[in-house]
């Protein structure tokens, strides 16, 4: 047996020992997610066969037979497959459908919360998924912004407590990975804007928007969310001083970062500080971004920068760490 096969050793031996197997094209294919509904029959079997590291809105079957074809490739590594369970596992039909974000929080109810989380994360692993893009931590205080209805509201205490427990009720199995979202500050786009620009100082961030991803961080919440939206005009996609310096390396945030929908792709076609895709897959794997959401070329463009010696091999390598230790976490090596 492969050293990373054997449940008697800790996590990160078994990581240290898989990485050490990898190939780097292995490596950037744990580094993207694609989304299913999204992709043709030949890009569907082409991603399959790459060993993709994440597949987004699957259900059923089709999870069944992405398994299967992973169990085939040369390390076997199984995807982690996202959904949006964000007040219940809503998007199949026959599921639990809880009240939205600002309805639970009504209720100022921990352990009711917890046991929501608890009941999603049944219902999605039944499903054969692993990981949740819940819950939203932004903070709503402008109700000009469309998307205050998925917030538990404009108390920074408040949406870090039930955040708190909703995340305890996910993860409290290992049946799933709970992803906390936006990082940072995205609710305070200007003029309620979304994806804009949020006008807020440091200060600010640490005081206010803060504190509710610091609780998430300490309780071992398998994934971020990187917000669409800009601090400072910098996009928090690419964003070093937001992501790898504050929330990986000053709160301990130990999990992976995950862009949002094709959010690689935005920083060349509507916030303009790429020119191309190359330099885009850099700025955010170089900030702290861990996987691509649904930008395809992002597979090829971080070839070429290791292969041309572009970036430094060490970011890679952390990343696929953070990916690899959520799925031995929830134990998708020893299903």
């Amino acid at each position: 047996m492969q050293k990373y096969k054997d449940k008697s050793l800790n996590i990160e031996e078994r990581i240290d020992d898989l990485l050490s197997k990898m190939t780097n094209e292995e490596k950037v294919g744990q580094m993207l997610q694609v989304s299913y509904n999204t992709l043709s029959k030949e890009d569907y079997e082409k991603y399959k066969n790459l060993g993709i590291g994440s597949f987004l809105h699957v259900l059923g079957d089709e999870a069944d037979d992405i398994k299967d074809r992973s169990e085939q490739t040369r390390l076997g590594i199984p995807p982690i497959f996202g959904i949006d369970a964000i007040h219940g596992h809503c998007l199949l039909n026959g599921a639990t459908v809880f009240p939205s974000q600002l309805a639970m929080s009504s209720s100022f109810n921990r352990k009711l919360i917890h046991d929501m989380g608890k009941a999603t994360a049944k219902e999605v692993a039944a499903d054969g998924l692993d990981w949740t893009f819940s819950p939203v931590l932004c903070i709503a205080r402008d109700l000009r912004w469309g998307r205050v209805n998925e917030t538990f509201g404009e108390d920074s205490y408040v949406i870090g407590e039930l955040g708190k427990a909703i995340i305890e009720g996910y993860e409290e199995d290992n049946l799933i990975i709970a992803c906390a979202k936006h990082y940072i500050a995205y609710g305070e786009a200007t003029g309620g804007r979304d994806a804009y620009d949020s006008e807020v100082s440091e200060r600010k961030i640490r005081e206010v928007f803060l504190p509710p991803f610091e609780k998430a961080a300490k309780i071992g919440c398998g994934s971020v969310m990187t917000a669409y939206g800009t601090v400072d005009s910098v996009p928090l996609n690419a964003n070093p001083r937001m992501v790898r310096e504050i929330l990986k390396d000053e709160i301990g945030f130990d999990g992976f970062v995950v862009s949002d929908y094709e959010n690689v792709l935005n920083l060349v076609t509507k916030q303009f500080i790429a020119e191309n895709l190359k330099d885009a897959s850099k700025l955010s794997i170089e900030a702290g971004n861990d996987m691509s959401m649904n930008t395809h070329e992002f597979y090829d463009c971080v070839s070429e920068l290791i292969e041309n010696n572009e970036i430094d091999i060490k970011y890679i390598d952390d990343a696929v760490r953070r990916i690899l230790r959520a799925k031995f976490r929830i134990g998708l090596f020893d299903a």
